[in-house]
This record gives C-alpha cells, sequence and structure tokens, in this order.
C-alpha cells in the first residue's frame, strides 16, 4: 500500500513539473519538421538566426526560405557552427505536414536548420517575445507580417534585428562573420 503511494506520488511530481516546464518555457510545445518535440532551449550553445513565416505565404516568406536555403548551404560548406530557425507565425493554419512540404522543397536538413510548428499560445508567447506582428485577411489567415531576421548568441540572446532583402543569404553571411566574437 505506501510502495503505490510513494508511486502515485512521484507521478503527480512528475506532472506538477513537466507543467511548470511548459509553463516557464511555452516553447516545448512546439514540433520540428521531422515531427519530434522541439524547445527553443535545445539550441543554447550554439548561435542561431531565427525567422517568422508563413507556410501558405505567396510574398516575402519563399523569398525568405529560399535565401534560408543558400546560407545552409554556404554555412554546411564552410562548417561555421550556426542553426538556422524558422517558426511558423501561423500556427492555426499552417500544421505539420505544412512545415514538412517547406522543409522538403527547400531541402532542410534538421541538423542545420529547423522549421517549426506548434500550439497557438507558444507560438505566440515566442512571437511576443521577438516583437512579431501579424494581420489577418478575412479568411483568418496571418496574410500581413513582419519579415524580420533575428541573430541569437550562443546564450539566446538577441544580438542583432536585420530586415530581410533580396540579398539576404550573402548579408546574413556577412553578419555573422562580423558579429561572430559577439555571438560566441
Amino acid at each position: 500500500m505506501h510502495r503505490f503511494a510513494i508511486v502515485a506520488a512521484s507521478n503527480v511530481l512528475a506532472v506538477v513539473m513537466l507543467a511548470f516546464a511548459c509553463a516557464a518555457s511555452p516553447s516545448a510545445l512546439l514540433q520540428d519538421q521531422r515531427g519530434m518535440p522541439f524547445d527553443l532551449q535545445m539550441l543554447r550553445g550554439s548561435p542561431v538566426v531565427l525567422t517568422f513565416i508563413a507556410t501558405h505565404c505567396r510574398d516575402a516568406c519563399p523569398l525568405v526560405n529560399a535565401q534560408f536555403e543558400q546560407l545552409q548551404r554556404e554555412l554546411q560548406r564552410t562548417h561555421v557552427p550556426i542553426r538556422l530557425l524558422t517558426l511558423t507565425l501561423d500556427p492555426q493554419h499552417d500544421h505539420l505536414s505544412d512545415i514538412q512540404r517547406i522543409a522538403r522543397t527547400f531541402e532542410a536538413d534538421p541538423k542545420h536548420w529547423i522549421l517549426a510548428t506548434g500550439a497557438r499560445p507558444a507560438i505566440g508567447g515566442i512571437m511576443r517575445r521577438f516583437g512579431v506582428v501579424t494581420q489577418t485577411d478575412e479568411r483568418g489567415y496571418a496574410d500581413v507580417h513582419t519579415t524580420f531576421i533575428y541573430l541569437l548568441d550562443r546564450r539566446g540572446r538577441l544580438v542583432k534585428t536585420m530586415l530581410a532583402g533580396s540579398n539576404l543569404s550573402a548579408d546574413l553571411f556577412t553578419e555573422l562573420q562580423h558579429d561572430w566574437r559577439k555571438l560566441n
């Protein structure tokens, strides 16, 4: 009887600790392109280039994805240990299958470039931390949104914010080389 009470109490404690961890780190409710649970804390120790996209966007997002694909290739070629992270800014419509389609289209290697979606509260919390703003259209899609790129140091601190542009991958690679000391 006592053994059951101890096991039950430890299970309750584990659930409470998990709930606290999720509340403290809402990004724990994310899922990467492989369908694996993903938390922003998993990237600590490595500089990160972060952006937000909507998979249904036909404006800036495909261009940013193409630039991230080029940057991924350059980082792989030069063996620069920087991670790329793309988060949805429309979790209501960007499901795992949409994220996987984008990852396949742009050949995102999860060792270097993570694409993730997740629960609306988790994504919303991360977006608020970075000041990402969206406007929805009549169908409820996040059609108008900010298109910034964020450079984070290995501790997850924001080092620089850049506006997405047509020469993004080259500009980012130059910035990464220039700010390498700040990122480490």
